[in-house]
């Protein structure tokens, strides 16, 4: 059970989250729909579908900055109890920092499982929307991917109207290698031409370069090539980012997603570390918190806070920095997924750690 000094406190943390979070989620929708609107620029976009497309995609935004938002709300409530005597008292009858951050450390861990289990899986569907709608009006472009268990289907328009699905079983280098694949080949009537299947399709400089293949035209005989070219009309850039992005899945998708993925060959690292990083949020947001109780140590209730703000906005520039800087390692395969999402937590524990015992021991 919590004493009642827990609960003051936990009251107290409460109303800061919320005050700070209403503000960031403001902040956030305003400055999205002002890109939406940017985006849209000479697209001829509804200008509901651009409000749409702010609304869908703020889920995931007040998601991603779950983080940030509760290391200045713990700041800020710190600050508020410093300047009202308040965590002075509480230092000075014998509790330490580590004691007055328990109640902060459970509150917003809590709020970190709820956004995990509730929020991720709602903003996944979202986001789902959300590419639609884009890939519709601003970037006015079909999906050209789709992943299933059974391969990758693909499609392309070619400049004589006629439209390729391709399928393969397998894929490697991104998807501009295609194993055991199968072309066929439509009009924009969705009239049948024929059809190429084959062992292997390369995407190289607008061919499709494919070996030992049967191409078989409609009302024709099968002809077996060992070596031919088909035009191509996407790129290996097309293929990737067409693909479902990782945000698009919830945490209880992504598993199975990745699993299916490397499979059939595709790298699945973007994967990984969205999903590692979901999954570790709860105990970042916790390192956040101590390190908002690390910077507050040595704060006076008569100081000007105004290092307290900059320390703190330094201090997640250089976090954020950091984690894209693994993250980027891990996407590139220069360091393991796991261990690239790992290393920025443990930083920062490190950091707030050592802060708080450098401020305790100058304290004395």
């Amino acid at each position: 059970m919590f004493s009642k000094l827990n609960i003051y406190l936990l009251k107290n943390f409460i109303y800061s989250f919320l005050i700070v979070f209403i503000v960031f989620t403001l902040l956030i929708y305003f400055s999205d729909l002002i890109e939406q609107f940017r985006k849209s620029t000479n697209r001829d976009v509804p200008i509901d579908i651009i409000f749409k497309l702010t609304f869908l995609n703020a889920p995931f935004l007040s998601f991603s900055t779950l983080p940030i938002v509760i290391f200045f709300s713990t700041v800020f409530c710190y600050l508020k109890l410093i300047r009202s005597s308040e965590y002075i008292i509480m230092g000075s009858a014998g509790m330490s920092s580590f004691q007055l951050a328990k109640a902060p450390i459970f509150i917003f861990f809590i709020i970190g499982v709820f956004f995990v289990t509730i929020i991720n899986p709602l903003s996944a569907i979202f986001q789902k929307e959300f590419h639609e709608l884009d890939y519709k009006y601003i970037k006015k472009i079909d999906r050209l991917t789709s992943i299933s268990q059974n391969g990758v289907w693909l499609m392309q328009e070619n400049t004589n109207g006629i439209i390729n699905i391709i399928y393969a079983k397998n894929i490697k280098d991104d998807g501009a290698t295609l194993l055991n694949f199968m072309l066929l080949e439509y009009t924009a009537d969705d009239d049948f031409i024929g059809r190429i299947d084959g062992e292997v399709a390369k995407l190289r400089d607008d061919k499709w370069l494919m070996s030992n293949l049967l191409i078989t035209k409609r009302y024709q005989d099968p002809i077996f090539y060992d070596y031919f070219e088909y035009d191509a009309f996407i790129t290996n850039e097309d293929i990737k980012n067409s693909l479902s992005a990782p945000e698009m899945m919830s945490y209880l998708q992504l598993g199975s997603f990745i699993y299916i993925l490397d499979k059939l060959g595709y790298s699945t690292n973007d994967y990984k570390i969205y999903f590692y990083n979901i999954l570790l949020m709860p105990l970042i947001i916790v390192g956040f918190v101590l390190l908002a109780s690390s910077i507050v140590i040595d704060v006076k209730q008569n100081d000007k806070f105004f290092k307290v703000v900059v320390t703190s906005f330094l201090l997640v520039f250089i976090y954020y920095f950091f984690s894209n800087l693994m993250n980027t390692l891990g996407s590139n395969s220069k360091l393991p997924p796991l261990l690239s999402v790992i290393i920025t937590p443990l930083l920062l524990f490190s950091i707030s750690i050592v802060l708080n015992k450098y401020k305790t021991l100058n304290k004395t």
